[in-house]
């Protein structure tokens, strides 16, 4: 649910339930000479009020704003590096300026790929192809994701530039808009220049903007300059022509006149559920996170699975900041990734992941992996608990206040872990009883070192996996690949623990050249406790090794 008006120019006011933003304000038509917007007395007082400023132009900053404190109980102003620059005769408190000035501890001051979070709000700055910042806006309680572009856009001049300045102007802009699209897969509410002043192609930015980022609600701005009353009417009109710029997918509404409004009633409400159950996110694959094979590695996506965990969780409140207490936090009980192919090198890929199923003790998170064309390449499936990292027992759920619209109970289409073995070399079968695999393979040591260690001290569940890939040969790696890895985490481990790494394959896998399944276990060298237990389908690659 949220209100958002147009005020003039790129200068929006977005109200929610949770709090009210204003981005970017120069001044306010509908104010009609008074020496304060008119737009300041519909702003409720009951909920915070942040005011963001993106560059210091005089189209995007006006100082007034910082006379706003004393009309609103709750306001925080969110400027760029260069605003406080240009600005710093009235932020500094020892300044001879004697109009109003905030106090600092009401100002965030922000450069390109900076992160704010106060527990309201989460704050991404991005660049901009002219100056000072784009931001991105996650409102924490409802899930609502904004976007303003400041003056990010395409601005190639087609007309009266070179080949060589197009480029320039084209490459630049594709620079900036990388890592927001990898950043931010899709947005709820979109703010970006369309200004035909530029002429010939003047909305190409915003057409690639919403090519490569799924806008919900995209709402052109920057079209209100011009040396007439007339250039301004058709700058005007060119905006709201949205048969050159928008996507197939999405809303396109032209709020043109200061005081225009949309309104997000019920059906923004119900937006936000679904926002909150499926929590997605839109990674670029760097040469440094691939494998040999070139391929989105296993250690990297198991840390990008926790990683969009962990976000989703926070997101919903019941992440480890939510925790009841210091000396909490969820740890993984149980981890399958299946893939039928990875993401290569220099491609984007996106996760997706929602909460199946919770009670008292686990919660089980499920993931869908999917390619730079929205192809799903592969799944995950989780089970997580809380645990005491004093007493290290389940703590248990209870505490954390996980409600059923939490919960998207959608099933993940591949199949739960089976049964975990013990492995015993062949010198220990020979006297062993019971139920038991044989050790096929040399044993393997390892010792846990700082490296190998996670924020609980015990150690980090990617290096686990590295293990796992360090079990096989460059030899097998490139004639196979891994299809399915099923992990159980049994007991921790700690520094200085040493390991025997157990292997073999299970009876039932088919002979050479078919798939293989093979389990391996990790425990303690000492007592013979098990730590981990694996199991790993390898299935041949039918592709063209990717490696030099």
């Amino acid at each position: 649910m949220f209100e958002l008006t147009y005020i003039h120019h790129d200068c929006f006011l977005l109200m929610t339930p949770e709090c009210s933003l204003v981005f970017d304000f120069w001044k306010d038509p509908e104010s009609r000479g008074a020496s304060l917007p008119a737009f300041l007395r519909t702003i409720p007082g009951d909920r915070p009020l942040y005011v963001f400023v993106s560059h210091f132009h005089k189209d995007h900053f006006n100082k007034e704003i910082f006379s706003w404190v004393g009309l609103h109980p709750d306001i925080r102003f969110v400027i760029s590096k260069d605003v406080e620059r240009h600005a710093r005769y009235i932020l500094r408190s020892d300044s001879l300026y004697r109009g109003d000035k905030p106090d600092s501890s009401l100002v965030t001051v922000m450069s390109k790929m900076d992160s704010f979070d106060d527990g309201m709000i989460h704050i991404d700055a991005f660049g901009s192809t002219d100056i000072g910042n784009s931001y991105a806006v996650t409102l924490k309680r409802s899930g609502l994701k904004v976007f303003h572009a400041g003056d990010l856009n395409c601005w190639a001049w087609r007309d009266e530039s070179s080949p060589e300045e197009i480029s320039q102007a084209e490459s630049a802009f594709r620079n900036e808009l990388r890592p927001i699209a990898a950043a931010y897969p899709e947005f709820d509410i979109a703010m970006f220049p369309v200004d035909s002043r530029i002429g010939t192609g003047y909305a190409s930015g915003a057409s690639e903007f919403v090519r490569l980022i799924s806008v919900k609600r995209f709402f052109p701005m920057h079209f209100a300059l011009g040396d007439t009353p007339q250039e301004i009417e058709r700058h005007r009109r060119d905006a709201m022509d949205f048969s050159v710029y928008a996507a197939p997918e999405g809303e396109y509404i032209a709020l043109t006149a200061p005081g225009d409004s949309y309104k997000s009633e019920a059906e923004g409400e119900s937006r936000s559920n679904e926002m909150k159950n499926v929590y997605s996110r839109r990674y670029f694959l760097s040469a440094g996170e691939t494998d040999a094979e070139r391929e989105l590695s296993l250690p990297t996506l198991t840390a990008k699975l926790i990683e969009i965990a962990t976000e989703h969780a926070n997101a919903m409140g019941i992440g480890n900041p939510d925790m009841p207490g210091c000396h909490c936090g969820w740890v993984l009980s149980r981890l399958t990734i299946e893939m039928h192919s990875y993401p290569k090198v220099d491609s984007d890929y996106t996760i997706s992941t929602w909460i199946e199923s919770c009670n008292r003790h686990f919660s089980e998170r499920s993931f869908a992996i999917s390619d730079g064309e929205g192809n799903e390449v592969g799944y995950a499936r989780s089970v997580w608990m809380v645990l005491d990292t004093i007493s290290h027992a389940n703590a248990g759920l209870d505490g954390l206040n996980i409600s059923d619209d939490m919960i998207d109970g959608r099933e993940c289409p591949i199949p739960r872990q089976g049964k975990h073995f013990t492995i015993l070399t062949p010198e220990e079968a020979k006297s062993a009883t019971g139920k038991f695999l044989v050790a096929d393979r040399d044993v393997r040591h390892h010792t846990f070192r700082f490296s190998d260690l996670d924020a609980y001290r015990h150690v980090n569940t990617i290096r686990y996996v590295a293990l796992l890939m360090d079990c096989y040969s460059l030899k097998e790696h490139d004639a196979m690949r891994i299809g399915r890895l099923e992990l159980s985490f049994l007991h921790e481990g700690g520094y200085g623990r040493e390991l025997d790494i157990l292997q073999t394959t299970l009876p039932s896998s088919a002979s050479t050249g078919e798939s293989a399944v093979d389990a391996i276990q990790l425990r303690d060298a000492a007592d013979r406790s098990p730590v981990i237990f694996a199991k790993v389908r390898r299935e041949p690659r039918n592709d063209e090794i990717c490696g030099y």
